[in-house]
């Protein structure tokens, strides 16, 4: 009787788990879209994603304009704030002793209005092609 009802106990806390594991991974979206300034692509820069009420930040590289989060990477429906920084060569370089070779000096050059003090939302869907394009604009 013992072992019977262990195997129950088992069988239960696996299917509880299952059930537990599969509706948090079916609920994060891929997320998609792109992301210039002035007219130009941005070339590389990172998107992040601020939950306005449950959720958690998520965030990725935007590489020649575009960026793409898979399902497992992605948000959970509902709406978000979303920061956008971009990066440029300056010109300069310096020493890095952890490579030990000169690198590219870049700087940060989006107005704060589009990362630190952002006003930019998105609504993820739990359906749909959640696909966003940002046409970032002095």
């Amino acid at each position: 009787m013992h072992q019977v009802m262990h195997r129950i106990v088992a069988c239960l806390v696996m299917g509880v788990l299952a059930i537990c594991l599969g509706c948090s991974s079916e609920s994060y979206q891929p997320i998609s879209g792109s992301v210039s300034f002035e007219g130009q692509a941005l070339e590389k820069g990172v998107i992040t994603l601020y939950p306005r009420g449950e959720g958690t930040t998520v965030g990725g590289e935007i590489i020649d304009g575009s960026f793409s989060l898979p399902r497992e990477k992605g948000p959970t429906p509902g709406k978000y704030r979303v920061e956008i920084i971009a990066f440029r060569p300056t010109g300069k370089s310096e020493f890095d002793i952890d490579l030990n070779q000169e690198v590219p000096i870049e700087e940060q050059f989006l107005p704060q209005k589009f990362n630190r003090n952002s006003t930019l939302e998105i609504e993820v869907a739990a359906d749909g092609d959640n696909a966003f394009d940002f046409d970032l604009r002095r």
